[in-house]
């Protein structure tokens, strides 16, 4: 259901929300602090700049604008941006301010990626464009996803390179070291049993089912088994952002004229984009009460952006698994276009997704099949 834009917070008239609302679009659009005059026009309200100053001093002490200088003007409070936001989530969600030329514009950026990892550059690149902000984009996790396959490839007769693909696209890669060489052939018998009861299966759930085929192996192929076993289970489990699959585009953005009133608060910014992991617990925070989420300055963790917001969303991918996508910037900015944007970009990401990994059920009865592991492929 649509929220309506002029809608009264508990404690503010229908008139305070309309001048409240009137400073933050104006004050979005220049840049600069919003004068009693300025709000009458903006709101189109047919009263006098008076009885606008009086609203104004009112909402000062209500900690929704503030007056930075000795300017007559005001500036919205984080709190100020909040009531705007949530003014106008349900209106933005129902009808996101994307052209038909932006979602041609995507669908140009996305188009043509190889993998997933591409196509989540891409999409970084997509955000950044259409937003003029960095653009943040969290790969599914793995460990809701379903094994697709896993390859294992023998880089020397006592080193394997263990490839998982999930059906999300994504792939991790880990090397095996035995304590003993193996041959080619006894490689391709564990990886097809492996396959066997690995694949279909969510990726926390697939070490326990590959470790679980060494008991019944023959010894020459325990080891290997149980080290592919251990191999998945830190793909799934890595806190690694490389694993987890944070990327981040556009950061360059953030340095133009306008963004930031202090050098010091970009400077900031860029040291903590520099953190990846904790970056990917923010936008993962974000989407905590709402899809699409937003933050605003205090309401972020970290000090270090008390100058900004993000805008996140969701994007589904098979097997149930989601990612995450969003921008940070300041918290000057034009929420309803972000809004829009990024719901935009998450809704051409999964068609994508889809595209390229092809959903469809998964292969359950690969792993239902009796496991036979006494001899090589190309014997059965």
């Amino acid at each position: 259901m649509a929220t309506d834009p002029t809608a009264a917070a508990p404690e503010l008239d229908e008139r305070k929300a309309a001048v409240l609302l009137a400073v933050v679009r104006a004050y979005v659009r220049v840049g600069e602090p919003v004068g009693s005059r300025s709000v009458v026009d903006e709101a189109g309200l047919s009263v006098s700049s008076a009885t606008v100053r009086n609203e104004m001093a009112a909402l000062e002490e209500a900690g929704y604008i503030s007056h930075p200088h000795t300017s007559a003007g005001r500036i919205p409070t984080d709190k100020g941006y909040r009531f705007f936001v949530d003014a106008l989530r349900g209106q933005t969600s129902a009808d996101p301010d994307v052209s038909a030329e932006q979602v041609a514009l995507l669908d140009d950026l996305l188009a043509g990626a190889t993998d997933l990892e591409d196509l989540l550059h891409k999409a970084t690149t997509a955000l950044s464009r259409l937003t003029r902000f960095a653009g943040l984009v969290a790969a599914p996790r793995l460990d809701r996803s379903r094994l697709k396959h896993i390859e294992l490839v023998q880089l020397a007769p006592a080193t394997i390179l263990a490839v998982a693909i999930a059906d999300t696209g994504r792939v991790t890669k880990r090397m095996v070291e035995l304590a003993e060489p193996l041959a080619e052939v006894d490689v391709q018998r564990a990886r097809h049993a492996i396959n066997a009861a690995a694949t279909g299966l969510r990726g926390h759930d697939a070490p326990d089912a590959i470790s679980g085929l060494s008991a019944g192996a023959p010894s020459e192929l325990t080891e290997l088994i149980e080290r592919v076993a251990e191999a998945v289970r830190s793909g799934v489990a890595d806190p690694d952002t490389r694993s987890r699959g944070l990327f981040v585009g556009g950061t360059s953005a953030l340095a133009a004229e306008g963004q930031f009133a202090r050098l010091e608060q970009v400077k900031r910014v860029y040291e903590t984009l520099e953190e990846q992991v904790v970056v990917l617990q923010v936008l993962q925070d974000a989407l905590a009460d709402a899809d699409p989420g937003v933050r605003i300055g205090a309401e972020l963790p970290l000090r270090e952006l008390e100058a900004c917001a993000i805008v996140a969303s969701s994007y589904d991918a098979p097997s149930e698994s989601a990612g995450q996508i969003g921008v940070l910037g300041p918290s000057r900015m034009d929420y309803r276009a972000t809004l829009g944007a990024v719901r935009a970009v998450a809704d051409t990401l999964e068609r994508a997704i889809a595209g390229m990994t092809g959903t469809g059920p998964s292969r359950t009865a690969d792993r239902l099949r009796a496991t036979n592991l006494s001899a090589p492929d190309e014997q059965r």
